[in-house]
C-alpha cells in the first residue's frame, strides 16, 4: 500500500536479514509488489504479478514467503470470504482494523480500534501482555448492496 504510513522495502529486507533469511530477487519483488499495491492482495494475485517477471515462481513459494513475512510482523493477514479467503497487507505505522464485503471480498481499512484500555489492564492482571490483535468486521459493500 502506498503512502507515508507503510513500511518500506528497506525495512522489510532489514528484518529478513536480521532473522537470517536470504534476500532472493523473488522475495524482494514480492515485498515491492505489496508496497506498490493500493489494496490488500491475495497469494494468487501476488503470484500472478510475479509470474510476469519470474516465470518459474510457484504459488507454494509465494505462500512460504507470505508466512515468513507474517511471522516477522511485516504483513497482516486479512481473513475474507470466498475462494481467496486471505489477503495480505503490509503493517502500517498506524494501527487499524478492517471491514470485508461478504459478497465480493473487498476490504477497507478502518482507522479505529475498539480495544478499551481497561481491557488491557484486565489482561495484564491475568498475566498476559497483548502483543497483537486483529479485528475483522464482515458486511456488504455499497456496490454489492446496490445489485
Amino acid at each position: 500500500m502506498t503512502g507515508d504510513n507503510t513500511i518500506n522495502a528497506v525495512a522489510v529486507v532489514s528484518r529478513l536479514k536480521d532473522k537470517g533469511y536470504r534476500i532472493t530477487a523473488q522475495r524482494q519483488a514480492m515485498v515491492e509488489k505489496l508496497i506498490e499495491s493500493d489494496k490488500a492482495l491475495s497469494a494468487y494475485e501476488i503470484w500472478e504479478a510475479l509470474k510476469v517477471q519470474y516465470s518459474d515462481i510457484s504459488l507454494d513459494t509465494v505462500y512460504r514467503n507470505l508466512h515468513v513475512l507474517v511471522d516477522l510482523g511485516a504483513l497482516i493477514p486479512i481473513n475474507a470470504m470466498g475462494k481467496e479467503s486471505v489477503r495480505y497487507e503490509l503493517v502500517c505505522t498506524n494501527h487499524h482494523h478492517h471491514i470485508v464485503c461478504v459478497k465480493c471480498g473487498k476490504s477497507q481499512c478502518l482507522d479505529y480500534c475498539p480495544i478499551d484500555p481497561q481491557f488491557l489492564i484486565l489482561l495484564k492482571n491475568h498475566g498476559y501482555e497483548l502483543v497483537r490483535h486483529n479485528l475483522e468486521l464482515f458486511g456488504v459493500c455499497r456496490q454489492c448492496n446496490a445489485s
